[in-house]
């Protein structure tokens, strides 16, 4: 549906700059590019997670953990790089601000209010 393996390596270094810009370059979050609407890159498993929608599109989640037991919400759908660049550099940047001591992004985003948890996957994944 997308590209992922072209896509991740220059999208990956997009996303440290980014994170090195809000002094977070020491700090990692799970990211998970895939280009199949199955999930095989296990993306909804990712504290954040790309999944190919179209050509240059993607549907983005945030809110998974870093042992790939939560599942994520979609945040934004068929969105492209610039946007989701966009909503990383905000999220990023208040993660830098409002965290607390050693709280993962994927924490961050749900204790902010960001998205909320997927409780019951079956009935709230994308509400």
């Amino acid at each position: 549906m997308a590209e992922a393996e072209r896509f991740l390596p220059q999208f990956v270094t997009k996303v440290e700059g980014i994170m090195a810009g809000h002094g977070l370059g020491d700090d990692d979050i799970i990211l998970r590019v895939t280009g199949c609407p199955n999930g095989c890159g296990r993306s909804m498993l990712a504290e954040i997670g790309l999944v190919g929608k179209a050509v240059g599109r993607y549907n983005l989640y945030l809110g998974g953990d870093r042992t790939g037991e939560r599942i994520p919400r979609m945040y934004r759908e068929n969105i492209t790089e610039d946007q989701i660049l966009a909503i990383i550099d905000d999220t990023a940047g208040r993660w830098a601000l409002e965290r607390q001591p050693n709280e993962p992004y994927g924490d961050f985003v749900l204790r902010a209010g960001i998205v909320k948890p997927v409780i019951n996957s079956a009935q709230d994944f994308y509400d």
